[in-house]
Protein backbone atom coordinates (compact mmCIF):
# COMPACT_ATOMS: atom_id res chain seq x y z
CA UNK A 1 0.00 0.00 0.00
CA UNK A 2 1.18 3.34 -0.79
CA UNK A 3 1.62 5.91 1.95
CA UNK A 4 -0.78 9.23 1.26
CA UNK A 5 0.78 12.36 0.97
CA UNK A 6 -0.70 13.67 4.44
CA UNK A 7 -2.74 11.39 7.69
CA UNK A 8 -3.38 13.85 10.29
CA UNK A 9 -4.38 10.53 12.10
CA UNK A 10 -1.19 11.13 14.60
CA UNK A 11 -2.32 14.20 15.68
CA UNK A 12 -4.48 12.71 18.06
CA UNK A 13 -1.62 11.95 19.70
CA UNK A 14 -0.90 15.57 20.52
CA UNK A 15 -2.39 17.67 22.96
CA UNK A 16 -2.35 21.50 22.41
CA UNK A 17 -2.33 23.31 26.25
CA UNK A 18 -1.37 26.55 27.49
CA UNK A 19 2.36 25.55 27.59
CA UNK A 20 3.21 23.97 24.50
CA UNK A 21 2.24 20.51 22.77
CA UNK A 22 1.96 17.67 25.20
CA UNK A 23 2.29 14.31 23.97
CA UNK A 24 0.29 12.18 25.24
CA UNK A 25 2.02 9.11 25.94
CA UNK A 26 5.14 10.25 27.32
CA UNK A 27 3.79 12.95 28.85
CA UNK A 28 6.49 15.44 26.88
CA UNK A 29 5.93 18.95 26.08
CA UNK A 30 7.05 21.03 23.78
CA UNK A 31 6.94 24.49 24.69
CA UNK A 32 5.58 28.00 22.76
CA UNK A 33 9.52 29.27 21.44
CA UNK A 34 10.55 30.24 18.31
CA UNK A 35 12.91 27.34 17.79
CA UNK A 36 10.62 25.02 18.81
CA UNK A 37 7.96 26.72 16.35
CA UNK A 38 10.54 26.52 13.63
CA UNK A 39 11.99 23.18 13.91
CA UNK A 40 7.91 21.70 14.27
CA UNK A 41 7.49 23.58 10.40
CA UNK A 42 10.64 22.02 9.68
CA UNK A 43 9.45 18.62 9.92
CA UNK A 44 6.08 19.06 8.40
CA UNK A 45 8.05 19.73 5.24
CA UNK A 46 10.73 17.52 5.46
CA UNK A 47 7.96 14.40 6.81
CA UNK A 48 5.91 15.69 3.10
CA UNK A 49 9.16 15.73 0.94
CA UNK A 50 9.71 11.76 2.35
CA UNK A 51 6.22 10.76 1.76
CA UNK A 52 6.97 12.11 -1.50
CA UNK A 53 9.88 10.58 -1.92
CA UNK A 54 8.76 6.94 -0.74
CA UNK A 55 5.90 7.05 -3.32
CA UNK A 56 9.02 7.32 -6.24
CA UNK A 57 11.11 4.63 -4.02
CA UNK A 58 8.11 1.93 -3.58
CA UNK A 59 7.96 2.11 -7.99
CA UNK A 60 11.76 0.45 -7.94
CA UNK A 61 12.34 -2.96 -8.18
CA UNK A 62 12.84 -5.05 -5.23
CA UNK A 63 10.84 -6.91 -2.60
CA UNK A 64 8.52 -4.66 -0.20
CA UNK A 65 7.74 -6.12 3.46
CA UNK A 66 4.53 -5.51 6.32
CA UNK A 67 5.17 -4.56 9.76
CA UNK A 68 2.73 -4.85 12.45
CA UNK A 69 3.66 -2.88 15.16
CA UNK A 70 1.84 -3.33 18.61
CA UNK A 71 1.12 -1.39 21.49
CA UNK A 72 1.21 1.64 19.00
CA UNK A 73 2.30 3.09 15.71
CA UNK A 74 4.94 5.38 14.95
CA UNK A 75 3.87 8.55 14.09
CA UNK A 76 5.46 10.77 11.50
CA UNK A 77 7.86 12.17 13.64
CA UNK A 78 9.42 8.84 14.55
CA UNK A 79 12.53 7.89 12.43
CA UNK A 80 11.05 4.20 11.97
CA UNK A 81 8.60 5.55 10.14
CA UNK A 82 10.40 7.57 7.61
CA UNK A 83 12.91 4.56 7.08
CA UNK A 84 10.13 2.57 6.23
CA UNK A 85 8.68 4.91 4.18
CA UNK A 86 12.00 4.93 2.29
CA UNK A 87 12.80 1.55 2.10
CA UNK A 88 9.67 -0.41 0.21
CA UNK A 89 7.92 -1.12 3.94
CA UNK A 90 4.58 -0.76 5.29
CA UNK A 91 2.87 -0.58 8.04
CA UNK A 92 0.39 -3.46 7.92
CA UNK A 93 -2.89 -3.72 10.77
CA UNK A 94 -3.20 -7.53 10.65
CA UNK A 95 -0.58 -9.37 12.52
CA UNK A 96 -1.25 -12.73 10.15
CA UNK A 97 -0.37 -10.61 7.27
CA UNK A 98 2.54 -9.15 8.40
CA UNK A 99 6.06 -10.14 7.97
CA UNK A 100 7.59 -8.96 10.58
CA UNK A 101 6.51 -7.63 14.36
CA UNK A 102 7.68 -4.29 15.93
CA UNK A 103 7.24 -3.89 19.64
CA UNK A 104 6.81 -0.16 19.59
CA UNK A 105 6.11 1.69 22.91
CA UNK A 106 7.38 4.65 24.57
CA UNK A 107 7.02 3.65 28.11
CA UNK A 108 10.08 3.48 29.91
CA UNK A 109 9.27 -0.21 30.85
CA UNK A 110 7.17 -2.05 28.45
CA UNK A 111 6.08 -5.92 28.87
CA UNK A 112 5.85 -6.66 25.11
CA UNK A 113 3.73 -9.48 25.37
CA UNK A 114 0.92 -9.93 22.18
CA UNK A 115 -2.36 -10.89 24.46
CA UNK A 116 -5.35 -12.77 24.32
CA UNK A 117 -6.45 -11.24 21.36
CA UNK A 118 -3.48 -12.79 19.23
CA UNK A 119 -3.26 -16.04 21.16
CA UNK A 120 -4.28 -17.89 17.92
CA UNK A 121 -1.90 -16.17 15.45
CA UNK A 122 1.28 -16.85 14.39
CA UNK A 123 3.87 -14.84 15.36
CA UNK A 124 6.08 -13.92 11.99
CA UNK A 125 9.34 -15.11 11.60
CA UNK A 126 11.23 -11.66 12.66
CA UNK A 127 10.27 -9.90 15.77
CA UNK A 128 11.98 -6.75 16.66
CA UNK A 129 12.77 -4.78 19.66
CA UNK A 130 10.57 -8.01 21.93
CA UNK A 131 13.57 -8.12 24.67
CA UNK A 132 14.12 -4.56 24.75
CA UNK A 133 11.54 -3.66 27.75
CA UNK A 134 13.77 -1.50 29.86
CA UNK A 135 15.49 1.52 28.85
CA UNK A 136 15.46 3.48 32.31
CA UNK A 137 18.60 5.13 33.32
CA UNK A 138 19.48 2.51 36.25
CA UNK A 139 19.06 -0.34 33.46
CA UNK A 140 21.39 1.53 31.30
CA UNK A 141 23.87 1.94 33.96
CA UNK A 142 23.92 -1.49 34.80
CA UNK A 143 23.95 -3.09 31.62
CA UNK A 144 27.09 0.01 30.79
CA UNK A 145 28.80 -1.11 33.42
CA UNK A 146 28.95 -4.69 32.78
CA UNK A 147 29.81 -4.23 28.97
CA UNK A 148 32.09 -1.43 29.10
CA UNK A 149 34.01 -2.31 32.45
CA UNK A 150 33.76 1.03 34.08
CA UNK A 151 31.25 2.74 35.63
CA UNK A 152 28.46 5.91 34.41
CA UNK A 153 26.80 6.09 37.96
CA UNK A 154 27.90 7.05 40.67
CA UNK A 155 27.04 6.97 44.95
CA UNK A 156 25.73 10.57 45.26
CA UNK A 157 26.32 10.25 49.01
CA UNK A 158 30.34 9.55 48.42
CA UNK A 159 31.02 11.48 45.47
CA UNK A 160 33.54 14.36 45.70
CA UNK A 161 32.54 17.26 43.24
CA UNK A 162 29.99 17.79 40.22
CA UNK A 163 27.75 14.96 39.27
CA UNK A 164 24.29 14.77 37.23
CA UNK A 165 21.14 14.44 38.88
CA UNK A 166 18.26 12.96 36.12
CA UNK A 167 14.68 11.06 35.58
CA UNK A 168 14.80 7.69 35.84
CA UNK A 169 11.90 7.84 33.58
CA UNK A 170 12.18 7.89 29.99
CA UNK A 171 12.35 11.40 28.00
CA UNK A 172 11.88 13.63 30.88
CA UNK A 173 15.14 15.79 29.75
CA UNK A 174 15.30 17.31 33.67
CA UNK A 175 18.48 16.53 33.77
CA UNK A 176 20.75 18.92 36.04
CA UNK A 177 23.79 19.62 37.79
CA UNK A 178 24.55 18.86 41.49
CA UNK A 179 27.42 19.02 43.94
CA UNK A 180 28.35 15.74 45.59
CA UNK A 181 28.11 14.34 48.27
CA UNK A 182 24.34 14.70 48.70
CA UNK A 183 21.38 12.50 49.51
CA UNK A 184 19.66 11.21 46.18
CA UNK A 185 16.40 11.90 45.58
CA UNK A 186 13.70 8.98 44.99
CA UNK A 187 13.11 8.20 41.37
CA UNK A 188 16.53 10.06 40.37
CA UNK A 189 19.70 8.60 39.23
CA UNK A 190 23.06 10.33 39.96
CA UNK A 191 25.97 9.84 37.15
CA UNK A 192 29.62 11.05 36.29
CA UNK A 193 29.68 14.44 35.02
CA UNK A 194 30.98 13.88 31.34
CA UNK A 195 33.28 16.86 29.90
CA UNK A 196 32.06 16.79 26.46
CA UNK A 197 32.95 19.91 25.08
CA UNK A 198 35.62 20.66 23.04
CA UNK A 199 35.34 24.54 23.31
CA UNK A 200 34.00 25.29 27.01
CA UNK A 201 30.93 26.98 25.09
CA UNK A 202 28.65 24.02 23.70
CA UNK A 203 28.40 20.23 24.46
CA UNK A 204 28.35 17.46 21.66
CA UNK A 205 26.11 14.49 21.84
CA UNK A 206 26.61 11.55 19.63
CA UNK A 207 22.94 10.14 18.25
CA UNK A 208 23.83 6.96 17.47
CA UNK A 209 20.98 5.04 15.26
CA UNK A 210 21.69 1.51 15.63
CA UNK A 211 20.06 -1.34 13.52
CA UNK A 212 20.35 -4.76 14.61
CA UNK A 213 23.42 -3.78 16.61
CA UNK A 214 25.33 -2.24 13.81
CA UNK A 215 25.76 1.50 13.70
CA UNK A 216 25.29 3.30 10.16
CA UNK A 217 25.84 6.88 10.80
CA UNK A 218 26.15 9.21 13.94
CA UNK A 219 24.71 12.66 14.29
CA UNK A 220 27.09 15.32 16.10
CA UNK A 221 24.15 17.39 18.19
CA UNK A 222 25.49 20.31 19.38
CA UNK A 223 23.84 23.15 21.80
CA UNK A 224 25.28 25.54 24.30
CA UNK A 225 26.84 24.25 27.21
CA UNK A 226 24.97 26.16 29.86
CA UNK A 227 21.86 24.47 28.31
CA UNK A 228 23.72 20.90 28.42
CA UNK A 229 20.31 19.23 29.24
CA UNK A 230 18.14 20.74 27.04
CA UNK A 231 15.82 18.96 24.39
CA UNK A 232 16.62 20.98 21.08
CA UNK A 233 19.86 21.49 19.14
CA UNK A 234 22.16 24.71 17.69
CA UNK A 235 23.56 22.69 15.11
CA UNK A 236 23.90 18.71 13.95
CA UNK A 237 25.93 17.37 11.66
CA UNK A 238 26.31 13.89 10.30
CA UNK A 239 29.44 11.75 9.72
CA UNK A 240 30.42 8.89 9.04
CA UNK A 241 30.80 6.30 12.19
CA UNK A 242 34.22 5.28 11.83
CA UNK A 243 35.04 9.10 12.47
CA UNK A 244 34.21 8.99 16.01
CA UNK A 245 34.58 5.03 17.04
CA UNK A 246 37.30 3.02 16.96
CA UNK A 247 36.25 -0.63 16.10
CA UNK A 248 36.27 -1.99 19.78
CA UNK A 249 33.89 0.57 20.69
CA UNK A 250 31.93 -0.38 17.99
CA UNK A 251 32.31 -4.02 19.27
CA UNK A 252 31.38 -3.07 22.94
CA UNK A 253 28.41 -0.65 21.59
CA UNK A 254 27.21 -3.68 19.20
CA UNK A 255 27.09 -5.61 22.82
CA UNK A 256 25.86 -3.43 24.51
CA UNK A 257 22.84 -3.37 22.25
CA UNK A 258 22.33 -6.79 22.29
CA UNK A 259 21.69 -6.84 26.08
CA UNK A 260 19.67 -4.12 25.91
CA UNK A 261 17.62 -6.15 23.77
CA UNK A 262 17.67 -3.48 21.28
CA UNK A 263 17.57 -4.40 17.46
CA UNK A 264 15.92 -0.91 16.60
CA UNK A 265 16.58 2.16 18.09
CA UNK A 266 19.38 5.18 19.06
CA UNK A 267 22.07 5.90 21.34
CA UNK A 268 22.68 8.72 22.85
CA UNK A 269 27.14 8.62 23.28
CA UNK A 270 29.21 11.22 24.85
CA UNK A 271 33.18 11.25 24.87
CA UNK A 272 34.63 12.26 27.77
CA UNK A 273 37.72 14.59 26.89
CA UNK A 274 39.14 14.18 29.96
CA UNK A 275 39.59 10.34 30.37
CA UNK A 276 39.15 9.49 26.71
CA UNK A 277 36.53 7.52 27.04
CA UNK A 278 32.66 6.80 25.57
CA UNK A 279 29.68 6.76 28.13
CA UNK A 280 26.04 5.50 26.80
CA UNK A 281 23.92 8.20 28.86
CA UNK A 282 20.26 6.84 27.29
CA UNK A 283 18.37 4.35 25.21
CA UNK A 284 15.80 5.37 22.35
CA UNK A 285 13.65 2.22 21.78
CA UNK A 286 10.92 4.86 19.58
CA UNK A 287 14.15 6.96 18.08
CA UNK A 288 12.90 10.58 16.48
CA UNK A 289 14.27 12.03 13.34
CA UNK A 290 16.06 12.67 11.28
CA UNK A 291 16.58 15.63 13.54
CA UNK A 292 15.25 19.00 12.15
CA UNK A 293 18.45 20.96 12.42
CA UNK A 294 20.15 19.05 10.11
CA UNK A 295 20.29 20.39 6.63
CA UNK A 296 17.86 18.83 4.18
CA UNK A 297 19.94 17.66 2.07
CA UNK A 298 22.06 15.34 5.06
CA UNK A 299 18.90 14.24 5.98
CA UNK A 300 17.66 12.50 2.53
CA UNK A 301 21.42 11.20 2.44
CA UNK A 302 20.92 9.80 6.06
CA UNK A 303 17.62 8.29 5.56
CA UNK A 304 18.67 6.61 2.13
CA UNK A 305 21.81 4.88 4.48
CA UNK A 306 19.56 4.02 7.58
CA UNK A 307 16.54 2.70 4.90
CA UNK A 308 19.47 0.58 2.83
CA UNK A 309 20.65 -0.80 6.65
CA UNK A 310 17.14 -1.59 7.72
CA UNK A 311 15.92 -3.08 4.50
CA UNK A 312 19.05 -5.16 4.68
CA UNK A 313 18.38 -6.19 8.28
CA UNK A 314 14.64 -6.91 8.06
CA UNK A 315 15.12 -9.35 4.60
CA UNK A 316 18.16 -11.37 6.23
CA UNK A 317 16.03 -11.64 9.29
CA UNK A 318 12.59 -13.02 6.92
CA UNK A 319 15.45 -15.72 5.00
Amino acid sequence: MKPALFNPGWLGELRLEKKGVRVKKTGALVSWQWGNLVAILRSIVTQTMIRTLALIVQLAPGRSYRIKFLPMKPAPWYLIWAVMQASKGSINQELHRADALFFFDDLTQSKHELGAAYSNTPMPKLVINQQCTDISKFRVEQVFARVFGYSLAIDPTTWQGKAVEKSDENGAHDGRIVDCPCQPVAGKVYERLIVNSDNGHTVLDYRSPTIGGEIPLVFIKERPINQRFANFNTKVRLVKTAQLFSPEELLLLSRFCREMGLDFGGLDVLRDREDGRIYVVDVNKTDMGPPTSLGFIDQFRALRILAAAFRKFVLLGLT
